[in-house]
Formats: structure tokens, sequence, C-alpha cells
């Protein structure tokens, strides 16, 4: 099971930081590779920030870091024990919270069940 997962710089300006006796480095708009685990506590640790003159934050030292989206979602569902398909079929009910496989299905349970709750549409296209 790969646990890899990118660690995104969203800054303009490089981010230089000190995690685990480890000088790090992720160029502005680039990206490192780590461990999940070890990606959130280094997401996690206070990066001081620094000031101007004036008491406004230097912009250089902004910590602007973010996991890969696509990577957290696999990381995710691999500790879950979830396959992609089954985690993209399901349909929850909102007012009993019953799931389904299909939208089709969550529907036809709406309108059986919960007829009296569900928002009707217009489509006269007034307002």
């Amino acid at each position: 099971m790969d646990m890899t997962v990118k660690v995104h710089n969203r800054n303009r300006f490089d981010h230089k930081e000190k995690f685990r006796d480890k000088d790090f480095l992720i160029p502005a708009g680039g990206f490192i590779k780590m461990d999940y685990d070890e990606a959130n506590r280094f997401l996690g640790q206070m990066f001081p920030p620094k000031f101007d003159k004036g008491g406004v934050q230097l912009a250089t030292s902004y910590k602007w870091l973010e996991i890969d989206q696509d990577d957290r979602r696999r990381v995710e569902l691999i500790l879950r024990n979830e396959s992609e398909e089954k985690a993209k079929r399901v349909f929850v009910c909102m007012a009993c919270g019953k799931e389904f496989g299909s939208k089709s299905s969550l529907l036809s349970h709406s309108k059986e069940k919960h007829a009296e709750i569900m928002v009707k549409e217009d489509d006269d296209g007034k307002d």
C-alpha cells in the first residue's frame, strides 16, 4: 500500500522549514513527497511568522501548504479499507440515513417514504 502523498506549496515564495531534524525546501508552486502521517504532522507543526517593522506578517513567512486532494482521498480509502468504486456509489437518504447504490433508487425511496418532507420544484421558470 502506497501511503505517499504530495505536499504542495501554494505560496508564491519558497517554503523552508526544519522538521524532525531535517531541512525541507518546497519551491514556490512545487511539491515534495512524504508519508501521509508525516505530512499531516509536518502541516500541523507551528511555523513562526516573521513581521515587518509595522507589525504586518511578511508574505515570505506564510505556511501555505496542503496535501494533494487526490492523494488524500486515495490514502483515506486505503485506511478505511474501501474501494474507489464503492465510495463513489453510495447515495444516502438525508431523512432516515438509509444507503442506496444509485440516485434513482434513492429518489424512489424518498418519494415513497418521505414525500411529505420533500421540496417540490416549480418548472415554470418564474421566481
